[in-house]
Parts: structure tokens; C-alpha cells; sequence
């Protein structure tokens, strides 16, 4: 299809599914679980209520350098919605959002008894005797370990009852947990060409797409493993797509293409530790819920193999060459600017990933998600 015949079709697309966009683009985000489709976007998070426990600042962000939008006298009582792992905390205050400091809040208590809240694991986790890691280790839970926290000590370490006894965790290995929003569904259809895995929406455990092979493409690295694979239909759309620049001048090269799912949880769980589960979660996906495993996604760089994954790549004439052309070889920008609150990640121009020419071009000339695309058409239908 000529650029001039796609621009005549995309006019069409845009006429009858512009106005659903923009009618629906307040409910684009993580929170509209009622429609039965496989795109649900970012979960919004469990309301847990604390108490401050001195006069509390709210700030607009999550640190002292961020304005104060209030201050709240101690004793006030305070919806929690989420948990930064630099240990501040997310607030709905009177309708509007703002942060405090984890240090001068605790959980409020019912009645006289002790309100105990239930996180989650984000990693395998010591349960030890004290609030510190010098204290004796009595367990040891596996990632996804649901926790009965009772309590939380001002420097970061949560107070759980486990089986009965207690012990004290690190709140930078968990998260609070929500039965609701926090529920991931399993795709019902893997093997989908433009299946759609994303925080919400998950392989099976142990999928392993049955079509891998080793891509023809140079790579950063001369080592044969799996990560230069792709699905076969992938891997013949990503050589022509390599080809081609090259012809226009704009050489490229693969960085990480599928990924295990055993090799997905060793690398999340590297960033959990380096970085903490709420930055973590940004950029790199839980286990299940990555593209890679689906083999239909690739990250690349530029032929020099500078700025490789990382935010540099976005202003190289690579990057703009992709943005223009990948769409003609069944790709798509998988994580585009400015749709963070949409696919829950930054912006990641390196981030190819195959659903086939039709759909690339519809996707690509809206400027829309994979996401949006899901909604846009069950909202027509």
C-alpha cells in the first residue's frame, strides 16, 4: 500500500473512530475492568486508611523538594492509594492527590482491635524476627506471597502474621494489595499474532511459543542465545525491516528479543533490588506479563550500539526512521510518548513490537496504543 493510499485510509479510520477516542479517553487508563475486552489499561490501587501520627505536610509530589498543598494535624485520618519505594505515600485528600512521608503515618486501627491490611510479595522475601536485616531470618516467601501486615515501623520494615506468627518484612518487597484491580487475566489466546500482554493481561504460565527461531539480524553481542529469537513470522517481518534501512542508510542492530519466562523472573526481580518494585514496575514487566515472552517483540539500537535501551536513543535519526517506517513492516512504537498513563511504561522508542501490516498502520497513523486499538473497536462494536 503506497503512504498516499494509507493516508486516504487512515482519514476514513479517523472519522468513525476519532470521536469514540475522545469521548473515551478520560476512560483509557487502568480502571475500566466492566469491559469484558483484552485490553484493560493501569489498575488503580487499594484505599487503605492511616493516621498521622504527628502535623503532617502533603506535598504535590513524593519528597520535601515537591510544594505543600496542606498540612493535616495529627490524629487526621489520611486514604492511602499507593506506596513509593523511597517511602512516601500516595493520599487522596478532600478529592485531590498529593504524597506524605511514610515516616509519620501508621496504620489506623478499628475499634480497639488492630486493622490488618494484606500486601503482596513483589519478590522473594525474608520474613525475619525484627525490623532489620540483622535480625534473624525465620522464612522465606516466594514472589506473589500474599502478607497480613498489622503494623509498620518508621523505618520501612512492615510487621506481618504469618501462619501465626509474627515477623517483620521490608516494605520496599511489597506492595498493597487490591482482590479487584489487582487481578490479572490470562489471554485466551497466546499464540495471537496481535495478542495483547501488558500489567493486566497475561501468558499462561510455562507458554513458550511454539514457532522460535534464530532471527537473521546483527545483534549488540556474537553469543547465540535466546534472546536473538523471534517467532517465525516476526523474524522474516524484522529482516526486511533491517534491510531496508540499511538501503536508506540507517543501520541497526538487535539488543534483546524473546525472552524465557524463567529469564523474565531472574531480571525483574535484579531491577527490584537495584531500584525497588514501585520504579521497577515502570520499566520493566512482572513475569508473564512481558512482551518478549510472546517472542513478537524486539528492542534495537542504532548500527553504533550506543544508547542501547536506554532514553538517549530517542532523538537518533534510527529512532525516526523507525517511527516513520516500522508500521510497513508490521511494527509498532510499543510504548509511545505521552501514552504512559495508557500502557503503564515510559517511553520506549527501542521497543518494536510485531502485530502485522494492517494493524501496524492502523495503529501507527492514529498514534494510538495496542491498548486504544483493543478499546476503540469494542467500544464501535
Amino acid at each position: 500500500m503506497t503512504k498516499l493510499n494509507k493516508v486516504t485510509l487512515n482519514k476514513r479510520l479517523l472519522a468513525t473512530g476519532f470521536a469514540f477516542i475522545i469521548l473515551c479517553a478520560g476512560l483509557i487508563g487502568f480502571n475500566h475492568a466492566n469491559i469484558k475486552v483484552l485490553e484493560p489499561s493501569v489498575a488503580n490501587a487499594a484505599t487503605v486508611t492511616y493516621t498521622a501520627t504527628a502535623n503532617l505536610n502533603v506535598r504535590t509530589g513524593p519528597s520535601t523538594a515537591n510544594k505543600i498543598i496542606a498540612t493535616v494535624k495529627q490524629g487526621t485520618k489520611l486514604t492511602v492509594t499507593g506506596k513509593n519505594a523511597n517511602g512516601w505515600l500516595k493520599v487522596s485528600l478532600n478529592g485531590q492527590t498529593g504524597y506524605v512521608s511514610g515516616q509519620y503515618v501508621k496504620i489506623s486501627n478499628s475499634s480497639s482491635s488492630t486493622e490488618t491490611v494484606t500486601y503482596t510479595a513483589t519478590a522473594n522475601l525474608n520474613v525475619r524476627t525484627g525490623p532489620s536485616t540483622a535480625n534473624k531470618i525465620i522464612t522465606t516467601v516466594k514472589q506473589g506471597t500474599k502478607l497480613t501486615v498489622t503494623g509498620k515501623n518508621v523505618n520501612g520494615w512492615l510487621k506481618v502474621n504469618l501462619n501465626g506468627q509474627t515477623g517483620y518484612v521490608s516494605s520496599k518487597y511489597v506492595k498493597i494489595s487490591n482482590s479487584s484491580s489487582d487481578a490479572i487475566q490470562v489471554v485466551a489466546k497466546p499464540e495471537s499474532i496481535p495478542v495483547l500482554v501488558n500489567k493486566k493481561n497475561k501468558l499462561p504460565e510455562n507458554y513458550v511459543p511454539k514457532d522460535l527461531v534464530y532471527t537473521s539480524i546483527p545483534f549488540t553481542f556474537k553469543e547465540k542465545t535466546e534472546k536473538r529469537k523471534m517467532r517465525s513470522e516476526a523474524a522474516a517481518a524484522i529482516s526486511k525491516l533491517f534491510t531496508e534501512s540499511k538501503k536508506q542508510g540507517v543501520s541497526l542492530l538487535g539488543v534483546s528479543a524473546y525472552r524465557s519466562h524463567a529469564t523474565q523472573v531472574a531480571l525483574f526481580d535484579s531491577y527490584v533490588k537495584r531500584d525497588g518494585y514501585a520504579k521497577a514496575i515502570t520499566y520493566s514487566a512482572l513475569p508473564g506479563t512481558s512482551e518478549h515472552e510472546t517472542g513478537l517483540a524486539i528492542d534495537v539500537t542504532g548500527g553504533n550500539g550506543k544508547c542501547a535501551a536506554q532514553d538517549c536513543f530517542g532523538g537518533t535519526k534510527e529512532a525516526k526512521w523507525l517511527q516513520a517506517h516500522a508500521d510497513d513492516y508490521g511494527f509498532i512504537i510499543r510504548y509511545p510518548k505521552g501514552k504512559e498513563s495508557v500502557t503503564g511504561y515510559k517511553y520506549e522508542p527501542w521497543h518494536l513490537r510485531y502485530v502485522g501490516k494492517s494493524i501496524a498502520q492502523t495503529i501507527m497513523s492514529q498514534g494510538i496504543t495496542l491498548e486504544e486499538y483493543y478499546y476503540t473497536r469494542a467500544v464501535q462494536k
